[in-house]
């Protein structure tokens, strides 16, 4: 399922949650990988630089903001 989500200062996590978007998660800090997501336009910033690996396109929605609005494709 695609979803958009507007530019926000909360995290990609917090603006699906509020959503009742149902999304994997763990560690909640970048660490872990888990919470991982395609992302198919927009960009994102990082409050603080994740821990685990990211491939091109992919985004940690636990702790990445939208910059501009921005479409991921959620897998859950």
């Amino acid at each position: 399922m695609e979803i958009t989500l507007p530019a926000s200062n909360d995290t990609l996590l917090v603006q699906m949650e509020n959503k009742h978007i149902p999304v994997e998660t763990h560690c909640r800090s970048g660490f872990c990988g888990i919470c991982k997501k395609r992302l198919l336009s927009g960009e994102v910033i990082y409050h603080e630089k994740p821990l685990a690996f990211l491939g091109e396109g992919e985004v940690l929605v636990c702790c990445a903001s939208a910059k501009t609005e921005v479409v991921i494709l959620n897998q859950d």
